[in-house]
């Protein structure tokens, strides 16, 4: 059995797989209704394939998961 690591897609990748505008991405992903990329080296984003897949299954109702700050 092997591991199955998610790819990383580029902004411009991301912006032609969605048919969002860069404006919108970048809008979206701030109020919560997109993945946040992911910092994969300096200067260098990239989202999930996964992250991405889930999104395009429902993108009206997507919502970023909840995260907890650690005490």
């Amino acid at each position: 059995m092997g591991l199955k690591l998610d790819r990383f897609i580029r902004e411009k990748d991301v912006l032609g797989l969605t048919s969002l505008s860069r404006t919108t991405l970048w809008r979206e992903v701030k109020r919560g209704r997109f993945p946040k990329p992911i910092a994969i080296s300096a200067g260098r984003v990239g989202w999930r394939e996964s992250a991405l897949a889930a999104w395009q299954l429902n993108p009206e109702q997507w919502k970023a998961p909840e995260t907890t700050e650690a005490a």
